[in-house]
């Protein structure tokens, strides 16, 4: 069900991306799906661009460079690639934080908390330590887990379609 409410009109761009593996292809495609089921507060509207961020290890090659002929809204999609959380800023509307962050995730997550920014990863519980939308692989489909709590703390609203397709957890304290 995730994959057919979010696979319609799939960007043909991002299903030819190179020697991305299929599933780092589909998480491009369903990231760039996913930023018509948030609303960002205002100021992030009225940016030139909308930044797409990734923090730590590239998996997805140039599946995710491909959305740059997109826009979101108004405002042209621009890559951004992080090394360092320091270095991200309020250019990303959304960041896909790596498996490489994993060791440094919870502090990473604690600094972004109250940013308007949509976090996003793959990596496991991702969304109990802070994530806003984790991404985890079901049989045969990738699903959905979100912290509402914490994307309401940074002000932004995810519509009920996809909150009617995944799993809502809760931040869990130390």
């Amino acid at each position: 069900m995730v994959l057919l409410v979010l696979s319609v009109l799939l960007p043909a761009e991002l299903l030819s991306a190179g020697t991305v593996s299929p599933e780092y292809k589909l998480k491009a495609a369903l990231i760039y799906k996913l930023t018509k089921f948030v609303e960002w507060p205002r100021s992030s509207q009225e940016k030139k661009q909308f930044g797409i961020c990734i923090l730590g290890r590239n998996d997805f090659g140039s599946a995710l460079d491909a959305l740059e002929a997109r826009q979101v809204g108004n405002q042209p999609i621009h890559i951004q690639h992080f090394s360092q959380s320091e270095a991200v800023n309020s250019s990303c509307q959304i960041l896909f934080v790596s498996e490489s962050k994993r060791p440094f995730l919870k502090t990473i997550l604690h600094s972004l908390a109250h940013l308007p920014i949509l976090t996003i990863g793959d990596i496991d519980k991702f969304a109990e330590m802070g994530g806003m939308i984790e991404l985890n692989r079901g049989h045969k489909r990738i699903g959905f887990r979100i912290n509402l709590q914490q994307a309401d703390r940074a002000g932004l609203k995810i519509a009920a379609p996809l909150l009617d397709l995944a799993t809502i957890v809760e931040t869990i304290q130390p």
